[in-house]
């Protein structure tokens, strides 16, 4: 794995086609279900929701997206809805996930960050282990996907693991 480090930045109407590029790849693999482009341009103007693009802090080319909903959730439990990252193995989701974990804890007040994964997706299973999320559960064969059933793994982080981790002046 290369470490090269990600930005991200709000997502525009003009990265809508980049981003839908990307989900197809990520769907054709098995890993998410495809939105419609007015899903993706909803969760841009929402306000309990972050739409992020990812770019690569050197070159700025986009590498892929991100989603975070429940930023207004009254549990302050948000829910890190889609990480698409469209050239994995270069440390990309590693540098995206350590950011959305700081806007998460430390900009919005979470107190629960979670996620679900299918359960075939071992790369993505294992980094946000290495990151300090939990497995909560499977939720065996319960997304449909084409004409089969995936299982899901259900993953969190509290706060006070966040802090006991990366302290709370974390950089990305």
């Amino acid at each position: 794995m290369n470490d090269r480090t990600a930005l991200l930045r709000p997502t525009q109407s003009d990265d809508l086609s980049f981003v839908l590029e990307a989900e197809a790849m990520a769907h054709a693999a098995g890993y998410v279900r495809l939105w419609k482009h007015d899903r993706h341009r909803q969760a841009i103007e929402h306000g309990g929701e972050r739409h992020w693009i990812v770019v690569d802090a050197a070159t700025q080319i986009r590498v892929g997206y991100v989603i975070l909903q429940g930023i207004q959730d009254v549990d302050q439990s948000l829910l890190i809805k889609r990480i698409v990252i469209s050239q994995p193995g270069r440390g990309y989701g590693h540098s995206t996930l350590r950011q959305v974990l700081v806007k998460a804890f430390l900009e919005f007040a979470a107190h629960r960050v979670w996620l679900d994964v299918m359960a075939d997706n071992e790369r993505a299973r294992s980094l946000y282990r290495r990151l300090g999320f939990v497995e909560e559960g499977c939720l065996r064969e319960s997304v449909k996907m084409a004409d089969s059933f995936k299982s899901v793994w259900l993953m969190s982080m509290l706060r006070s693991e966040y802090l006991a981790q990366y302290g709370q002046h974390e950089k990305p």
